[in-house]
C-alpha cells in the first residue's frame, strides 16, 4: 500500500487510533457524511425503482389491451411478416353511448375476433365474470369493465341499450345506430379502461354499423417499435396507419419526465452529502496542517498530498454507496410489503383513490448501476478542491515557529 493510501485511509476513520479524542471527533465527521450518502443512494434506488414499477403497471394494462397498430386499407402482406409483428387479427373501432335506463357512458367499442383475442391482448386473463367466448356464441353479446357494469347498474346477463354516432357517406352528418346488447361478460384492468372500453364481437360490429370492411390489428413484440413501423407498414393511395403514439404517446411521455424530474431532484440528496464530504476534509486539512508540512519536508509531493485527501473522501463515499445500494435494493423489492406494514399501522391505504392497490416496484439494475456511477462521481468531485487547498499548504509557513 502506497503511503498516500495508507494515510488517507487512516483519515477516512476507518483506520485511525480509537483512542485519540481529535481522532474520534473526525470520525464522526466521516460518519456523518457516510450515512448522509448511504441515505441518498437508498432514496434514488427506491423511489426511481417505485416509478418504474408504475411505468411499467401502466404500460402492462393500458397498452396491454389497446391496438400497438391499426392498419386501414390495402397493406403488402410481406411488411405484415416483420419479425417484430407477433400476431395480427381483423378490427373495428367505434365510440358510442352505454344507456341503461337514466345512466349512460361514453365507450369505445372494439369489434375483435374472439379467437384471436388471447394473442393479442390481456382482457381474457383478466376477466372477472364469464370469458371471452361468450362473445362468439352469444349474437348480442357485450364485455364492459367491471366498474363500468358496477356504475350502469348492470349484472352479467341485464341486456342495454347501445348507441353508435355512425357518420354520412359525405361526412356532413351523423346517424344514430341503436341496438340492445347483453352483458356477457365483465374484466378488470385497474386502469380508465375498465371505465370506458367495451367489447363486441367483429361479425356483430358490423352488422350494427352496417358493414364496413375490417381493419387489420397489429401485436407487436415491443411496443416502443409502432412508431418506425407505421411509416412502413403505409403503402398505395387510400391506405392509414395509426399507433398507440397518437392516442397515449403524451401520457406515456409526462410519465417518463416525472421519473426524470424526481431522479433529478433526489440527486440533491447526494450532493448534499457530497457538501458534508467536503466539509469534513476541509476540517481535515485544517487539522492536519502540521502533519501535511512534516510530510512535505519529507519529501512527499504535492500530487500524493493531494491523494491522500482524495482517496479519504472516496473511501468515505464508496462506503456509503456500498451500504445504500444494499440497503436500497433489499427496501426497493420489498416495498410493497414494506408499504402494507405501515398501512395495517395506521389503518389507511395510500393508494386510495387510484387504480393501485399497493405500490409497484420495477427494480431495474441499469438504472441502479447508473446510480452508484453518478453518486460516486460526486464523492470523487467532492475531494477534489478541500485535496487542492492541502496539496498548496506552504510547509515553511506552517512550521516557521515550531
Amino acid at each position: 500500500m502506497s503511503v498516500s493510501s495508507f494515510i488517507g485511509i487512516r483519515y477516512s476513520g476507518f483506520g485511525a487510533s480509537p483512542g485519540a479524542a481529535e481522532n474520534r471527533f473526525l470520525s464522526f465527521i466521516s460518519l456523518v457524511s457516510l450515512f448522509g450518502m448511504t441515505l441518498g443512494v437508498i432514496a434514488l434506488i427506491v423511489v426511481v425503482s417505485v416509478m418504474n414499477g408504475f411505468d411499467s403497471e401502466l404500460k402492462r394494462r393500458i397498452l396491454g389491451v389497446v391496438p400497438h397498430l391499426v392498419v386501414s386499407g390495402e397493406v403488402d402482406p410481406a411488411l405484415l411478416d416483420d419479425p417484430r409483428i407477433v400476431a395480427r387479427a381483423p378490427f373495428i373501432e367505434r365510440h358510442g353511448l352505454l344507456l341503461n335506463g337514466s345512466l349512460s357512458q361514453l365507450v369505445t367499442l372494439y369489434g375483435i375476433d374472439v379467437l384471436s383475442e388471447s394473442e393479442m391482448s390481456i382482457v381474457p386473463e383478466n376477466m372477472t365474470q364469464g370469458s371471452m367466448e361468450d362473445l362468439g356464441d352469444e349474437q348480442h353479446g357485450i364485455v364492459i369493465g367491471r366498474v363500468l357494469a358496477y356504475r350502469l347498474g348492470l349484472v352479467l346477463g341485464d341486456s342495454l341499450t347501445m348507441v353508435i354516432p355512425e357518420p354520412s357517406a359525405g361526412g356532413h352528418r351523423f346517424s344514430p345506430r341503436v341496438s340492445q346488447v347483453r352483458l356477457v361478460g365483465t374484466f378488470e384492468l385497474e386502469s380508465e379502461l375498465d371505465y370506458r372500453l367495451a367489447l363486441l364481437n367483429i361479425t356483430e360490429l358490423q352488422r350494427i354499423v352496417g358493414g364496413p370492411a375490417a381493419d387489420t390489428r397489429v401485436r407487436l413484440n415491443n411496443v416502443f417499435d409502432a412508431p418506425a413501423l407505421n411509416g412502413a407498414l403505409t403503402s398505395g393511395e387510400g391506405s392509414n396507419v395509426r399507433d398507440w403514439t397518437q392516442q397515449y404517446g403524451d401520457f406515456f411521455e409526462a410519465v417518463k419526465m416525472e421519473k426524470i424530474m424526481m431522479f433529478v431532484l433526489l440527486s440533491l440528496i447526494v450532493a448534499i452529502a457530497a457538501f458534508n464530504i467536503i466539509s469534513s476534509l476541509s476540517v481535515m486539512v485544517m487539522d492536519k496542517q502540521k502533519d501535511i508540512a512534516v510530510l512535505r519536508t519529507f519529501g512527499l509531493s504535492p500530487f500524493r498530498v493531494m491523494l491522500i485527501f482524495v482517496i479519504q473522501g472516496v473511501v468515505v463515499g464508496a462506503a456509503g454507496i456500498l451500504m445504500g445500494s444494499i440497503l436500497g435494493l433489499v427496501l426497493a423489492h420489498n416495498i410493497t410489503e414494506v408499504v402494507g406494514f405501515f398501512e395495517e399501522l395506521s389503518g389507511g391505504k395510500m393508494l386510495a383513490g387510484t387504480y393501485f392497490d399497493s405500490v409497484p416496484t420495477d427494480v431495474r439494475y441499469g438504472d441502479v448501476l447508473v446510480i452508484i456511477m453518478i453518486a460516486f462521481l460526486i464523492s470523487v468531485l467532492a475531494t477534489l478542491y478541500p485535496a487542492w487547498r492541502a496539496a498548496s499548504l506552504k510547509p515553511a509557513e506552517i512550521l516557521r515557529y515550531e
